[in-house]
């Protein structure tokens, strides 16, 4: 139902009250929140990404430098010290690449969660622009009664004086 503009305020006035407002508040406040986690989650990923890529580019730079290494003089107690920095840089980025894989699975389900949140909000959402709608039809049904009886009365007026 199309109400002219101002309508609804004069509708509202007049009682609308939705029986579920309470309910309905509370789970846009539950889908703001599982957005706001999901926002933080997707950050943190991001930063924890950030990170792997910037190891990832230092296990390069320290292969590149064992590889310089290799074609020049060979020291043995310097190239085990890169091997073993280099297993102490895999060790971190498998470390760091968990971590991502983890964080991924959590916006993953915070996603899910959201929409979930969102969809029950929706569903509210609905249910109360058709409480609305049979509010109106009431409303106008009651005022068409209303003015029924008005016309009728004066119909009747106009009888009685015309007799």
């Amino acid at each position: 139902m199309i109400l002219p503009v101002g309508a609804e305020g004069i509708v509202l006035a007049l009682g609308f009250q939705f029986s579920l407002e309470k309910i309905l508040e509370l789970r846009e406040r539950l889908e703001q929140q599982a957005a706001a986690e999901l926002s933080r989650l997707k950050s943190l990923e991001a930063e924890e990404k950030e990170k792997l890529a910037m190891q990832r580019q230092q296990r390069q730079v320290q292969l590149e430098a064992w590889r310089n290494k290799i074609q020049g003089t060979l020291d043995l107690d310097e190239l085990d010290a890169y091997r073993r920095w280099l297993e102490v840089l895999d060790a971190s980025i498998a470390q760091q690449q968990a971590l991502v894989e983890e964080l991924q699975l959590s916006v993953k389900r915070q996603t899910d969660e959201y929409l979930a949140a969102r969809r029950k909000r929706q569903v509210l959402e609905k249910l109360r622009e058709h409480e609305y709608e049979r509010f109106c039809q009431e409303l106008l049904r009651k005022e068409q009664r209303e003015l029924d009886d008005i016309a009728a009365t004066r119909f009747v007026q106009r009888e009685a004086s015309s007799s």
